[in-house]
């Protein structure tokens, strides 16, 4: 199935396209996350080679937008989306769809 090329959002208010060249673009200018940069339960987008996260990457695409916004806007542009647990608390806690 192929993933659309652009996404409507709205940004305080307006409608806006967001393309996913643009996404692309700004993963570009990004300083990809790390394993000493990365915040536990943070939310990243997958772009490319690099984990970005999908607050700062929606916003450097002009979509400056709360991260619920931004993880479905990714999401729907197809880049993987995915949350980051370093605890062992986190990661040793059953996923409610996982049982």
């Amino acid at each position: 199935m192929s993933q659309p090329v652009t996404v409507e959002v709205t940004v305080r208010g307006v409608a806006r396209t967001v393309h996913r060249e643009q996404i692309e673009a700004a993963a570009s200018r990004l300083t990809p996350v790390h394993g000493s940069t990365a915040l536990h339960h943070s939310w990243y987008a997958l772009v490319g080679g690099g984990l970005h996260y999908v607050g700062a990457l929606a916003a450097a695409a002009g979509a400056d937008v709360d991260v619920r916004t931004a993880r479905l806007l990714l999401h729907d542009l197809g880049f993987p989306v995915m949350a980051y647990a370093w605890t062992r608390a986190t990661v040793a806690a059953p996923h409610p769809d996982h049982g």
